[in-house]
């Protein structure tokens, strides 16, 4: 492993790193402590400040990580400095928009990337064009309005990363490659069910609170028993369809500690095969901790048994201000045909 601070590269003063990511937080983080005796004159100096540029390269020159330092620890008792950074998707994150969108999800991904100064690698392609007012919105938040749009028409799941220095989407849940087995590189592994939160009834109530219809998952009640929720009917929303959503069945999850392969990152799909847990097939990669010490690489995965997305609902359009028309007063009567005449729509 390289890293490189400074254009320098200090590796073996590092005395463990942590590389990790989360879907939820997007961004991915970069945790290193090098050891800092400023009375041993034969210990190289360096000189890392908030907001130094770091790049992380694997034994083959492989760029994994490209960041800046935003947070620095001294401890004077250890002899040693702990540093963290994040990847350029920090700013994306921190940084507010407010600006009215209308064009696809590419487009829109590259007016925010150019107003807060990331640059742009490959984008997922969604196609068709959203309008819709961006305000006070984060970049990401941004971005992922659009994406979530794209993918009500598409049915794929998106998230964005970064590659190198370059902001990338990608469709999430793609496998990365790696197979964890059991007898060959998987060091434990964690295989949760649980009922505790099922709903499989749910009563659609009125704005008073009174039951107008409900709805059942008839085979989950029969298997687990009766749960129910309640759901407040909701002007122009579909109640029947909306109510159904709160159906939920048991809750997996699963985590395994392996071998560390530097393809298996959140937003990627990675191959279990486990006998003791009976964790089989295809899973998501929902954060990930990949471990440097002392020449070993551990990696730490949380799994999801589904696709998901961190879906953003589009907002509302805040600038359209509602009209009303002024009646026109007559001084003639109406006559009583004039309460019989058909209104027209033309198109």
């Amino acid at each position: 492993m390289k890293l490189i601070v400074n254009k320098k590269n200090i590796i073996e003063l590092v005395r463990d790193m942590t590389w990790s990511g989360d879907t939820k937080e997007v961004s991915r983080k970069l945790n290193f402590t090098v050891y800092q005796n400023l009375a041993d004159k034969n210990m190289p100096k360096i000189a890392i400040t908030i907001d130094s540029s770091v790049t992380l390269k694997d034994d083959d020159g492989k760029v994994l990580f490209v960041g800046v330092i935003k947070k620095i620890d001294k401890k004077s008792n250890d002899k040693t400095l702990t540093y963290l950074a994040y990847d350029l998707l920090f700013y994306i994150n921190k940084s507010k928009i407010s600006k009215v969108f209308k064009n696809t999800p590419e487009a829109i991904t590259k007016s925010v990337c150019k107003e807060l100064g990331v640059s742009v690698g490959t984008l997922a392609k969604a196609g068709k064009k959203i309008y819709y007012p961006c305000l006070d919105k984060t970049g990401y938040e941004a971005i992922m309005i659009a994406y979530s749009q794209a993918s009500n028409i598409t049915g794929k799941k998106y998230i964005p990363l970064m590659e190198k220095n370059k902001l990338t989407v990608i469709e999430k849940g793609k496998y990365c490659g790696v197979i964890i087995k059991g007898t060959f590189n998987l060091t434990d592994a964690t295989y949760t069910v649980s009922s505790e939160n099922v709903v499989n009834k749910v009563k659609i109530t009125d704005k008073n609170g009174k039951v107008i219809k409900t709805v059942k998952n008839v085979t989950s009640i029969k298997k687990r028993g009766t749960m129910q929720a309640i759901y407040k009917k909701e002007d122009g929303k579909n109640a029947t369809k909306n109510a159904k959503k709160l159906f939920h069945e048991l809750d997996r999850s699963a985590s395994v500690n392996a071998l560390g392969d530097v393809r298996a990152i959140s937003g990627y799909a990675v191959t279990i095969q486990d006998k003791r847990t009976g964790l089989y097939g295809l899973f998501y990669i929902e954060s990930d901790s990949h471990q440097f010490s002392q020449g070993k690489h551990d990696m730490s995965l949380t799994l999801s048994f589904v696709k998901t997305m961190d879906y953003k609902e589009l907002p509302a359009d805040t600038s359209k201000k509602k009209t009303t028309k002024k009646k026109k007063k007559t001084s003639k009567k109406t006559s009583s045909k004039s309460s019989s005449v058909k209104a027209t729509v033309t198109k």
